[in-house]
């Protein structure tokens, strides 16, 4: 295992000292990595902060010079998540009809977890049941809920901040793929991505019925 401790980055540092700041990046990543492998390995509560290293292959001083607790890297983890889901997002609004979209992720997503046995949901998993994850799966939840009201409030013509219409479809579309991913991870034998399937063609008849008969923007 390497020895490597960095330095906490301060403006002068990232200035001063690039290299070591495109180090320390380069080393948190690895972290995070190494987090996701280990959370859904050996469960959130289960983990430790000194597998989490030796996956990482740094000292676990150095775990603890970016993430000081488990919860923080949890955290972090689902910040992430966020974060590439708003990529998609972006890339895809004003280009892609919200539903397509919408219906095209989730399904494929559902084809993935079904095939590899469950990628990168151990994680969301985990903070859905433990209760010292609550705080970071609402902040998830919310966020992820948010993303899509102001898709599908961009393609109608609404105002995500003022009408409740695109914040309500956008949950009724989320708990859809919640729901049977739950359903799911409870009952063996059943196909997930059918099951995904069939929750999400009512979740959209619900959505779409309270939006305006057609979307202003495609």
């Amino acid at each position: 295992m390497s020895e490597e401790v960095d330095i906490a980055p301060t403006p002068d540092n990232v200035e001063r000292f690039p290299r070591r700041s495109a180090r320390r990046a380069k080393t948190r990543a690895r972290i995070l990595e190494a987090a996701s492998t280990e959370f859904k390995k050996a469960g959130y509560a289960e983990a430790t902060m000194n597998a989490i290293a030796e996956v990482a292959d740094i000292h676990v001083t150095t775990l603890f010079t970016h993430f000081k607790t488990k919860r923080d890297l949890a955290a972090a983890l689902s910040d992430q998540e966020i974060d590439q889901f708003r990529e998609l997002v972006d890339t895809a609004k004003g280009k892609v009809p919200f539903f397509k979209f919408f219906r095209d992720l989730v399904l494929t997503t559902a084809a993935t977890r079904q095939e590899d046995g469950d990628p990168k949901t151990g994680q969301m998993h985990e903070m859905q049941r433990d209760p010292e994850l609550a705080l970071s799966w609402l902040r998830y939840e919310e966020n992820e809920v948010r993303l899509v009201a102001e898709y599908i409030a961009h393609d109608y013509g609404l105002d995500a901040r003022a009408d409740y219409a695109p914040y309500l479809a956008g949950q009724i579309l989320i708990a859809s793929g919640v729901a049977s991913y739950a359903r799911w991870v409870r009952t063996k034998g059943i196909d997930l991505v059918k099951e995904t399937e069939t929750a999400l063609d009512l979740a959209e008849r619900m959505a779409r019925s309270i939006l305006p008969a057609e979307p202003v923007n495609r």
